[in-house]
């Protein structure tokens, strides 16, 4: 069995996973000391951040197996980025007064980078410590924690809007805009038993930047991961990609069929409307494993883990030919039609067959699809019956003029 060199891409992701954790420390060493903490207090609070960061990164490595993290990019300089500027916002939160903690900014950064429970737990990672070293009421953290609570929610709604969806996009901006001033306001009169005046534009000024901020800045924030994740996907599409290069040495035979699957994916992607960049690359290295050999799933997502595949590419890997899963998405289901079909008329075609070409490639499809179609293979991807029949005759056409 070969063995597969390890990336230097992975040796910088493990070199962020490092700054992570020096960046949780630095950042409660702050707050720590610039609130008079007490030796001992601060190791304790030490001591919770290494327990909150050691799950922390086991929950970070299956999330983007399973694709639950939100995006993750070629490596975790994105990941380092977002958590700085949370720390960023959590010690400018600490020199604030009690009802000016920038929760609402918090929930959207990381709503930008993480999927919604991620966001949620490192939110309320970050107002609990804050509130801890800071020496914050009662009263407060429940503000924060409650403006934390909507702020994600809501930033959650805003990612998957559309941009031509304005009208409900400002809407939610302007409630996000109201909670940051009527949440603060109503604890504030839960402690003293009446409103300030001072507190109240202080709090309305910080309402309408963020107003600002989720309308304008946050949905700029979402276009620019999205186009970092067209880059990834283009570099591992690329033919000069090293990780290319290498499977084509490996066997040409193998390099040569991967591309012809990777091809006719992208062809039914785009025909039903899936991600086709997406099938692209899952067809492209769907029998990567192949190149060190058993276990090839195993393999297969050690490769991709050293490579940093995004995790909807890693998952196709995981469900390959429905050994270990059956398809769970759409883009799944497309790659595995494809490489069975590719792989049965590779065979057909290397046999002494005297009967028309065009007739056996034709019954072929069919035969193949339909057998995997009525053993219930496709059922848990989400693939329409209609789009199976769609992929189907689009299988048929491009193999006929091929």
């Amino acid at each position: 069995m070969r063995e597969i060199e390890e990336p230097r891409i992975s040796f910088r992701r493990l070199i962020y996973i490092l700054g992570i954790f020096i960046l949780f420390l630095s950042g409660t060493v702050i707050l720590a000391v610039s609130n008079r903490m007490l030796l001992d207090e601060l190791l304790c609070t030490l001591i919770l951040n290494f327990v909150f960061l050691g799950i922390f990164v086991i929950c970070l490595r299956k999330s983007r197996i399973t694709g639950k993290m939100g995006y993750s990019g070629a490596d975790y300089s994105r990941l380092f980025f977002y958590l700085f500027l949370g720390w960023g916002l959590a010690i400018a939160g600490a020199y604030m007064d009690d009802y000016l903690m920038p929760e609402g900014f918090i929930a959207f950064v990381f709503c930008t980078y993480f999927s919604e429970g991620f966001a949620l737990g490192l939110g309320l990672y970050y107002t609990i410590v804050v509130c801890l070293l800071c020496g914050r009421g009662t009263y407060p953290i429940y503000c924060y924690t409650l403006i934390l609570l909507c702020d994600v929610f809501l930033a959650s709604y805003l990612k998957e809007l559309k941009k031509e969806q304005r009208l409900m996009r400002f809407m939610i901006s302007l409630t996000t805009g109201c909670i940051s001033v009527f949440m603060p306001m109503v604890f504030y009169y839960f402690t003293f038993g009446r409103l300030d005046r001072q507190t109240f534009f202080s709090v309305v000024t910080e309402a309408v930047v963020l107003f600002l901020f989720s309308l304008f800045i946050y949905p700029r924030l979402i276009d620019f991961n999205l186009r970092e994740k067209a880059v990834t996907y283009d570099i591992l599409l690329d033919e000069d990609y090293p990780l290319q290069k290498e499977f084509k040495r490996y066997s040409e035979v193998e390099y040569q069929h991967a591309a012809k699957v990777s091809r006719l994916a992208a062809i039914c992607g785009r025909e039903v409307g899936a991600d086709e960049q997406i099938c692209a690359i899952g067809g492209l290295y769907y029998r990567i494993g192949k190149m060190a050999g058993a276990p090839e799933i195993d393999n297969a997502l050690k490769i991709a883990s050293n490579h940093c595949f995004p995790p909807e590419v890693v998952a196709i890997l995981e469900e390959y030919e429905g050994k270990r899963r059956l398809p769970q998405t759409r883009e799944s289901a497309i790659v595995q039609m494809v490489n069975a079909l590719v792989l049965k008329i590779d065979l057909m075609n290397s046999g002494s067959n005297t009967m028309s070409v065009s007739w056996n490639k034709d019954m072929v499809i069919y035969q193949t699809l339909n057998e995997y179609s009525n053993q219930g293979f496709y059922d848990e991807s989400g693939l329409t019956m209609n789009q199976f029949l769609r992929i189907r005759e689009k299988l048929v056409q491009e193999e006929m003029s091929g």
